[in-house]
């Protein structure tokens, strides 16, 4: 019985041995360099306005102008797998970001992701509070903009980004862990699919999981944006006020391979097999 358990703990090491060995450059790669956590750069802003009969209007993502005239060119929005060293999407990148394990950016691992994408309530200072102050005097006090996610592609995620540009109100550049930064909105992480807009220019990051990433493959998420109260229900008083807002990303042409990340998984499964075969068990 000893030299079974002996065969067997020195067949389970060689699995995972081998599992390392050929995971080495996964591991190597990561301990090497921890990306940029992503910023909004560059950025869409699609503003959210009350017309002259306090309809909510939102700039359709497809009819952005561009610079020098006709459609905004980042249409659907490119989602990246990296970051360069000021967090902009690296669109050359060939493998999948590397992210501190203990920052909240890090749920973005193994993932495409974009926030260029962003509500936003016009040019000035004053314009968020400007826009909160219009919806109450239009509908009430406490009255404000929500957003409702309606459908959207398999395996599409979003996390909550706060404050000004999207980041922390002192305009720093990483998403604020203490102000609940990397939570999971519109469903994601068991959220609610229903999301009280603060008004501010907020640029969530959008996401999708390796598994349901595809070369080229376009995801969209379709949105009610309504005046509600504090809980989130449509005021009545609002009701044929809300718009639908669709917006879209589209995966790299090339996704990498996780053979790697495989292998060493193939590792620790022959181990667990191991286990059930031995006799001595």
């Amino acid at each position: 019985m000893f030299r079974s358990s002996n065969r067997m703990n020195r067949f389970s090491v060689s699995w995972l041995v081998l599992g390392l060995a050929l995971s080495g450059s996964l591991f190597a790669g990561s301990a090497a360099a921890t990306s940029s956590p992503p910023s909004w750069m560059p950025m869409t802003m699609l503003t959210v306005s009350l017309d002259g009969s306090n309809h909510l209007q939102v700039v359709d993502q497809s009819t952005m102008p561009a610079a020098g005239g006709g459609v905004y060119p980042a249409y659907p929005v490119a989602l990246a797998i990296d970051s360069d060293a000021m967090g902009k999407p690296n669109l050359a990148a060939t493998s999948f970001a590397s992210f501190d394990p203990t920052k909240p950016w890090s749920v973005l691992q193994g993932k495409a992701w974009s926030r260029q994408l962003g509500w936003w309530a016009g040019s000035g200072t004053g314009a968020p509070a400007a826009l909160a102050a219009a919806v109450e005097a239009a509908y009430g006090v406490g009255a404000g903009i929500w957003i409702e996610l309606v459908s959207q592609s398999e395996g599409l995620e979003t996390y909550l980004a706060i404050g000004k540009y999207g980041v922390n109100v002192d305009n720093g550049t990483n998403v604020d862990p203490l102000a609940n930064g990397y939570a999971g909105i519109f469903g994601t992480a068991g959220s609610s699919t229903r999301w009280r807009w603060d008004t501010q220019m907020d640029h969530n990051t959008y996401a999708v999981p390796l598994a349901y990433l595809a070369p080229g493959a376009v995801y969209s998420a379709t949105y009610r944006v309504y005046v509600g109260d504090a809980a989130g229900d449509e005021i009545a008083a609002a009701v044929g006020a809300s718009t639908l807002e669709t917006w879209t990303w589209q995966a790299p042409a090339i996704i990498p391979e996780p053979g790697t990340a495989l292998l060493l998984l193939a590792g620790l499964a022959g181990m667990g097999f191991a286990s059930r075969r031995d006799p001595a068990s």
